[in-house]
């Protein structure tokens, strides 16, 4: 589902960092859920890492899973709010970002916009042009890392949020990937990649 997509020029084309959220934007407690607004809260690199990977000229979209919707524990509107106020703090920081994308079913519902599918990055591709060989996604989950993998963008994974449980739980799955400690680092290792490319 759509929580927000800004207007971008659909005949430029530029490459994108798909972001998850909680555990990579903002705090995510293992075992809790973000019901309310008023508990978003950013992690402090947060803010100048967006500003750099805008300064790169990339595509600033957040895709991420809702299941406390689709599980009782919050509405659909109490969800899109939490998004629009993630949309309007980093507008007030100067940082615009170009869509808000979530998935508020379970994985029993087997649908098709729940990370690892990638549903939610084709919706975005539909409201802006990307350059996915040249885009990143980053979060702190196995399932960002398969997103990735299913549209053929670099994947970065965090130590934050769940990241920490999740090399501990699956060495081997992340065996040769790109592994930071926080979105600040993940945003500087494109920067050098970028850099190296150019």
């Amino acid at each position: 589902m759509i929580a927000y997509s800004r207007k971008t020029k659909k005949n430029v084309k530029l490459p994108a960092v798909f972001l998850d959220r909680d555990g990579t934007l903002v705090y995510d407690r293992p075992g809790f859920y973000l019901t309310d607004p008023r508990g978003l809260k950013f992690y402090a690199d947060t803010f100048k890492a967006l500003r750099l990977l805008a300064d790169l000229n990339y595509r600033l979209i957040v895709v991420t899973n809702q299941s406390g919707v689709g599980r009782g524990y919050m509405t659909l509107a109490r969800s899109k709010a939490i998004n629009m106020k993630l949309v309007g703090v980093l507008r007030s920081k100067g940082i615009e970002l170009d869509g808000v994308y979530f998935c508020p079913h379970t994985k029993e519902d087997n649908c098709r916009c729940r990370k690892p599918e990638r549903g939610l990055a084709d919706a975005a591709l539909r409201d802006h042009a990307i350059d996915l060989p040249a885009s990143f996604v980053i979060g702190d989950k196995l399932s960002d890392i398969k997103l990735a993998d299913a549209i053929g963008a670099g994947a970065i994974l965090l130590k934050s949020g769940h990241g920490r449980t999740e090399l501990r739980e699956h060495p081997r799955k992340f065996k040769d990937r790109v592994v930071k400690t926080g979105i600040l680092s993940a945003a500087r290792w494109i920067k050098e990649q970028v850099a190296g490319i150019r």
